[in-house]
Protein backbone atom coordinates (compact mmCIF):
# COMPACT_ATOMS: atom_id res chain seq x y z
CA UNK A 1 0.00 0.00 0.00
CA UNK A 2 0.97 3.42 -0.66
CA UNK A 3 1.65 5.73 2.52
CA UNK A 4 -1.21 8.17 3.25
CA UNK A 5 0.13 11.03 1.66
CA UNK A 6 -0.59 14.74 3.21
CA UNK A 7 1.25 18.14 2.26
CA UNK A 8 2.31 19.13 6.01
CA UNK A 9 4.07 16.90 8.60
CA UNK A 10 1.83 15.51 11.44
CA UNK A 11 2.06 15.29 14.70
CA UNK A 12 0.14 12.05 15.95
CA UNK A 13 -2.36 11.70 18.94
CA UNK A 14 0.04 9.38 20.97
CA UNK A 15 -3.23 8.28 22.75
CA UNK A 16 -5.29 7.58 19.81
CA UNK A 17 -5.04 4.81 17.32
CA UNK A 18 -5.71 6.57 14.11
CA UNK A 19 -7.16 3.65 12.40
CA UNK A 20 -5.44 0.73 12.23
CA UNK A 21 -5.40 -1.17 8.57
CA UNK A 22 -7.17 -3.95 8.02
CA UNK A 23 -4.31 -6.34 7.23
CA UNK A 24 -3.24 -5.65 10.97
CA UNK A 25 -6.59 -6.74 12.57
CA UNK A 26 -7.51 -9.66 9.76
CA UNK A 27 -4.24 -11.02 8.40
CA UNK A 28 -5.68 -13.34 5.56
CA UNK A 29 -8.02 -10.37 3.68
CA UNK A 30 -6.21 -8.38 0.97
CA UNK A 31 -7.78 -4.59 1.25
CA UNK A 32 -7.66 -2.85 -2.09
CA UNK A 33 -5.98 0.35 -1.78
CA UNK A 34 -8.20 3.54 -2.13
CA UNK A 35 -5.89 5.42 -4.35
CA UNK A 36 -5.25 2.99 -6.64
CA UNK A 37 -9.02 1.71 -7.08
CA UNK A 38 -10.77 5.60 -6.63
CA UNK A 39 -12.62 4.83 -4.06
CA UNK A 40 -12.51 6.60 -0.61
CA UNK A 41 -14.03 5.40 2.55
CA UNK A 42 -15.69 9.01 4.23
CA UNK A 43 -14.23 7.96 7.79
CA UNK A 44 -11.21 7.27 6.12
CA UNK A 45 -10.91 11.24 4.76
CA UNK A 46 -12.36 12.68 7.90
CA UNK A 47 -9.78 11.14 10.32
CA UNK A 48 -6.99 12.48 7.71
CA UNK A 49 -8.48 15.88 8.28
CA UNK A 50 -8.44 15.85 11.48
CA UNK A 51 -5.20 14.68 12.13
CA UNK A 52 -4.11 17.59 10.48
CA UNK A 53 -5.96 19.53 12.53
CA UNK A 54 -4.22 18.03 14.88
CA UNK A 55 -0.98 18.73 13.91
CA UNK A 56 -1.80 22.13 14.28
CA UNK A 57 -3.15 22.03 17.21
CA UNK A 58 -0.10 20.77 18.40
CA UNK A 59 2.01 23.68 16.92
CA UNK A 60 0.43 25.91 18.20
CA UNK A 61 0.45 24.66 22.02
CA UNK A 62 4.31 23.88 21.52
CA UNK A 63 4.72 27.69 20.99
CA UNK A 64 2.52 29.01 23.36
CA UNK A 65 4.42 26.60 25.73
CA UNK A 66 7.83 27.99 24.73
CA UNK A 67 6.26 31.29 25.40
CA UNK A 68 4.84 30.60 28.76
CA UNK A 69 8.41 28.66 30.01
CA UNK A 70 9.60 32.85 29.82
CA UNK A 71 6.61 34.39 31.11
CA UNK A 72 4.44 31.34 33.40
CA UNK A 73 2.37 34.30 34.86
CA UNK A 74 0.89 35.34 31.88
CA UNK A 75 -2.94 34.39 32.16
CA UNK A 76 -4.00 35.24 28.33
CA UNK A 77 -1.27 32.48 27.54
CA UNK A 78 -2.49 29.93 29.67
CA UNK A 79 -6.20 30.92 28.76
CA UNK A 80 -4.93 30.15 25.35
CA UNK A 81 -3.17 26.80 26.51
CA UNK A 82 -6.22 25.65 28.00
CA UNK A 83 -8.88 25.96 24.90
CA UNK A 84 -6.20 24.69 22.81
CA UNK A 85 -5.71 21.73 24.91
CA UNK A 86 -9.96 21.46 24.57
CA UNK A 87 -9.46 21.37 21.39
CA UNK A 88 -7.42 18.25 21.08
CA UNK A 89 -9.78 17.20 23.55
CA UNK A 90 -12.27 17.25 21.15
CA UNK A 91 -10.26 15.66 18.41
CA UNK A 92 -9.36 13.01 19.77
CA UNK A 93 -13.21 11.97 20.61
CA UNK A 94 -14.12 12.63 17.18
CA UNK A 95 -11.49 10.22 15.87
CA UNK A 96 -12.97 7.84 18.09
CA UNK A 97 -16.09 8.13 17.13
CA UNK A 98 -15.29 7.82 13.45
CA UNK A 99 -13.02 4.82 13.86
CA UNK A 100 -15.87 2.79 15.85
CA UNK A 101 -17.87 3.62 12.79
CA UNK A 102 -15.24 1.99 10.59
CA UNK A 103 -14.99 -0.72 12.97
CA UNK A 104 -18.92 -1.18 12.95
CA UNK A 105 -19.59 -0.88 9.25
CA UNK A 106 -16.36 -3.86 8.91
CA UNK A 107 -16.85 -5.80 11.36
CA UNK A 108 -18.16 -8.40 8.72
CA UNK A 109 -14.62 -10.14 7.49
CA UNK A 110 -16.26 -10.59 3.99
CA UNK A 111 -16.88 -6.87 3.42
CA UNK A 112 -13.17 -6.03 4.56
CA UNK A 113 -11.77 -7.11 1.01
CA UNK A 114 -14.26 -5.24 -0.51
CA UNK A 115 -13.91 -1.97 1.44
CA UNK A 116 -10.88 -0.07 -0.50
CA UNK A 117 -8.74 1.78 2.33
CA UNK A 118 -6.47 4.50 2.66
CA UNK A 119 -3.01 3.00 4.82
CA UNK A 120 -3.33 3.79 8.86
CA UNK A 121 -1.65 6.96 9.28
CA UNK A 122 2.23 6.44 10.74
CA UNK A 123 2.54 5.88 14.40
CA UNK A 124 4.27 8.45 16.72
CA UNK A 125 7.76 9.50 17.14
CA UNK A 126 6.58 12.44 15.01
CA UNK A 127 6.82 15.02 13.10
CA UNK A 128 7.14 12.94 10.01
CA UNK A 129 8.10 15.34 7.02
CA UNK A 130 7.28 12.26 4.46
CA UNK A 131 3.83 13.20 3.58
CA UNK A 132 2.40 15.13 0.34
CA UNK A 133 -0.93 15.21 -1.01
CA UNK A 134 -3.88 12.21 -1.55
CA UNK A 135 -3.92 10.93 -4.90
CA UNK A 136 -7.14 11.81 -6.65
CA UNK A 137 -6.37 10.87 -10.04
CA UNK A 138 -9.15 7.50 -9.94
CA UNK A 139 -11.13 9.34 -8.19
CA UNK A 140 -14.63 7.89 -8.72
CA UNK A 141 -16.89 7.57 -5.65
CA UNK A 142 -17.12 7.77 -1.57
CA UNK A 143 -18.34 5.34 0.76
CA UNK A 144 -20.61 6.49 3.80
CA UNK A 145 -20.33 4.22 6.98
CA UNK A 146 -23.43 5.27 8.67
CA UNK A 147 -25.54 8.46 8.97
CA UNK A 148 -25.58 10.15 5.15
CA UNK A 149 -27.72 13.10 5.93
CA UNK A 150 -26.85 15.93 4.01
CA UNK A 151 -24.16 14.23 2.38
CA UNK A 152 -22.53 15.84 -0.33
CA UNK A 153 -19.09 15.94 -2.23
CA UNK A 154 -17.48 18.45 -4.64
CA UNK A 155 -13.96 18.79 -6.23
CA UNK A 156 -12.59 22.56 -6.73
CA UNK A 157 -9.65 23.61 -8.63
CA UNK A 158 -6.91 25.69 -6.38
CA UNK A 159 -8.79 28.60 -8.04
CA UNK A 160 -11.99 27.78 -6.64
CA UNK A 161 -13.61 26.41 -10.19
CA UNK A 162 -15.68 23.14 -9.35
CA UNK A 163 -14.77 20.17 -11.76
CA UNK A 164 -16.77 17.75 -10.62
CA UNK A 165 -19.69 16.91 -8.25
CA UNK A 166 -21.25 13.50 -6.86
CA UNK A 167 -24.37 12.64 -7.49
CA UNK A 168 -27.70 10.72 -5.40
CA UNK A 169 -26.62 8.27 -2.63
CA UNK A 170 -27.63 4.70 -2.78
CA UNK A 171 -26.78 1.41 -1.42
CA UNK A 172 -22.87 -0.14 -1.79
CA UNK A 173 -23.64 -3.59 -2.68
CA UNK A 174 -24.77 -5.84 0.87
CA UNK A 175 -22.26 -4.27 2.69
CA UNK A 176 -24.77 -1.97 4.80
CA UNK A 177 -22.82 1.10 2.91
CA UNK A 178 -23.99 4.11 1.41
CA UNK A 179 -22.10 4.99 -1.87
CA UNK A 180 -21.72 8.82 -3.81
CA UNK A 181 -20.55 9.01 -7.22
CA UNK A 182 -18.96 11.26 -9.41
CA UNK A 183 -21.12 12.14 -12.28
CA UNK A 184 -19.10 13.05 -14.74
CA UNK A 185 -15.41 12.22 -15.50
CA UNK A 186 -13.02 14.53 -14.40
CA UNK A 187 -11.07 16.33 -17.13
CA UNK A 188 -8.09 18.17 -15.21
CA UNK A 189 -4.86 17.63 -14.23
CA UNK A 190 -3.01 19.33 -11.10
CA UNK A 191 -4.17 20.25 -7.52
CA UNK A 192 -7.73 19.89 -6.16
CA UNK A 193 -9.33 20.13 -3.24
CA UNK A 194 -12.56 17.02 -1.87
CA UNK A 195 -14.77 19.15 -0.05
CA UNK A 196 -17.43 16.96 2.28
CA UNK A 197 -20.31 17.89 3.99
CA UNK A 198 -22.42 16.00 6.04
CA UNK A 199 -24.13 15.41 9.33
CA UNK A 200 -21.57 14.23 11.91
CA UNK A 201 -22.98 12.71 15.40
CA UNK A 202 -20.76 14.12 17.75
CA UNK A 203 -21.53 17.86 16.61
CA UNK A 204 -25.46 17.23 16.13
CA UNK A 205 -24.92 19.42 12.98
CA UNK A 206 -24.05 19.74 8.99
CA UNK A 207 -19.88 20.09 8.82
CA UNK A 208 -17.99 20.51 5.88
CA UNK A 209 -14.29 19.80 5.35
CA UNK A 210 -12.19 19.27 3.03
CA UNK A 211 -8.92 17.10 2.23
CA UNK A 212 -6.30 18.75 -1.02
CA UNK A 213 -4.62 16.52 -3.56
CA UNK A 214 -3.92 16.09 -6.98
CA UNK A 215 -5.02 14.28 -9.89
CA UNK A 216 -2.30 13.53 -12.90
CA UNK A 217 -3.69 12.17 -16.05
Amino acid sequence: MKTIQVCIGLFMLAAVPFGCSDDDLVSDVDVPDAEETGTFLEQDLHVLYLSRQDDLIVEEITSIEEELAGDPDNQDLQAQLEELESRRETNTEQINFLNGQIDSALENVAFRGRVPRLPPIPPPPSPCSCFTNLDFTRLQEVLVAGNDEGFAVTVFTENQEVIAEFGNISDFEDTGLSVISINDAIDFQGNVTIQITKFFEPVGDIITYSIEGNINL
